[in-house]
């Protein structure tokens, strides 16, 4: 089963209003970012693959609180270059919030952050 591991409002209603659900599972995730990449992390360790880069797009993890990523249950061992890009995903978004913080008028920006992972979304969408 692929399932789309979000944080963004947007890409929530998406799902919904177009009934992913029959080809999807929706795994909503309270938090930023960086919280998104922990649980695909964890899931990665727990035989998923990645269907999507965790880091795909020109806005720095750090400047941006929305992410979705695709990830695809195995019925194999856990693939291992799933869990080294998410591992080495969620460590340079930490780093990056560690030495550069949220800008805190991330949040006169939210429709455009929300909108921007969304078509990320639709891209894979219509191609994957």
């Amino acid at each position: 089963m692929k399932i789309i591991v979000t944080n963004n409002p947007q890409a929530r209603d998406f799902f919904h209003k177009k009934n992913l659900a029959q080809y999807y599972e929706l795994c909503w995730v309270q938090g930023f970012t960086e919280n998104v990449l922990l649980k695909v992390r964890d899931l990665c360790h727990t035989n998923h693959q990645l269907l999507t880069h965790p880091l795909i797009g020109s806005i720095k993890p750090n400047q941006t609180p929305y992410k979705t990523i695709l990830v695809e249950k195995t019925s194999t061992i856990s693939n291992i270059d799933s869990i080294l890009m998410a591992e080495a995903s969620l460590m340079k978004t930490l780093a990056l919030l560690e030495s550069c913080p949220r800008p805190q008028s991330f949040t006169l920006f939210l429709d455009d952050f929300a909108s921007i992972d969304l078509d990320f979304l639709k891209i894979y969408l219509q191609g994957g």
